[in-house]
């Protein structure tokens, strides 16, 4: 055998391994969406230093999860007095991504009056898979209330909030608190059990930012919907590349809501998000009776892409701000 010929058959090996680690695995799919979320970050207002000016963060508490990056931090006004409304902030990444972009957002809240709860939790696919996120969110809220004496939160006004992923996860947990057979289904599906941790009258609300509501529905995704690779993702995340398995159905919330759910406020971007699922959400809390505020922006007047709320640089960025503030000053 020739010294090129062995080269050769290397170079065919390499080839062939490299297509099944990509057509076996999530891993391409996966170290693209990091890489895509680094090339474009969030945009803090100019006078972001004022905000932070006016916090006290305490960083980096093990909330005693049974899974990995079971940390969360506590963002307070300097003048916090405990009688504070309190969020509990879920960040985004396509289940794959940390979240350190978006502290700037829990910041500003916090010096506009409210205490942030920054839930950190296991990414996919390395450290777990869902519904660990799920679970940790509901260990996180467990946490606090167990050790309030600590931290003296007023856990009698408690919102839940999340962009893109983490939107999916906080309005997933709060359909599972307020939708006793949902927590059933669950756990008939998952060896990860649910339990009802929140009493229905502390819930002052919901936010989800650009969240996704139903897996099923992106599959195709329709028009100006953000392309995900749901397959690689679901292989990731849900451990099924088969996007209409009833595990991948369950984590849908649009047919799980009840007349319980909090007050909502929804906003979505008009282009590569999800934004006919956020008035489809928008369409079954009115329905039901149940406040909700919705933000748009005609697609037609500005492209607004998903999370656009975070770019506080742009006219649209600041009136979503805006709403929101008088959505949880309410």
């Amino acid at each position: 055998m020739t010294v090129q010929l062995i080269i050769i058959i290397i170079i065919a090996a390499l080839v062939l391994a490299a297509s099944v680690f990509a057509v076996a695995t999530p891993y391409p799919a996966v170290y693209f969406v990091r890489w895509l979320f680094t090339r474009y970050p969030y945009v803090p207002p100019a006078d972001y230093d004022r905000y932070l000016e006016n916090v006290t963060i305490q960083r980096d508490i093990d909330y005693g999860s049974s899974y990995p990056s079971g940390l969360l931090d506590i963002i307070k006004p300097k003048n916090f007095t405990g009688g504070e409304k309190v969020i509990f902030a879920v960040h985004g990444g396509a289940y794959v991504s940390e979240g350190s972009k978006t502290e700037f957002y829990y910041v500003m809240l916090a010096s506009e009056g409210f205490v942030t709860v920054n839930v950190k939790y296991a990414i996919a696919p390395e450290q777990a898979k869902y519904p660990v996120p799920v679970k940790q969110l509901e260990e996180a809220y467990t946490f606090i209330k167990n050790h309030n004496d600590s931290y003296k939160l007023n856990l009698d006004k408690v919102l839940f909030s999340g962009d893109s992923a983490g939107g999916q996860i906080a309005g997933q947990f709060v359909a599972l608190q307020t939708n006793p057979g949902y927590i059933e289904t669950m756990n008939s599906l998952s060896p990860i059990q649910f339990r009802q941790v929140l009493p229905l009258e502390s819930m002052d609300g919901v936010v989800l930012l650009c969240a996704i509501y139903d897996f099923l529905q992106l599959e195709p995704p329709p028009k100006n919907t953000m392309k995900l690779p749901l397959k690689k993702l679901g292989m990731a995340y849900f451990n099924s590349s088969n996007v209409h398995s009833k595990i991948i159905a369950g984590a849908g919330i649009l047919d799980k809501v009840t007349g319980n759910f909090p007050r909502t406020f929804i906003t979505d971007a008009n282009t590569y998000s999800f934004e006919f699922e956020a008035k489809e959400m928008i369409d079954i809390l009115a329905s039901k009776n149940i406040p909700v505020t919705g933000i748009f922006y005609d697609a037609s007047e500005v492209v607004l892409y998903h999370n656009y709320q975070f770019h506080l640089d742009t006219p649209q960025g600041l009136q979503t701000w805006q709403k929101l503030l008088e959505f949880l000053k309410q």
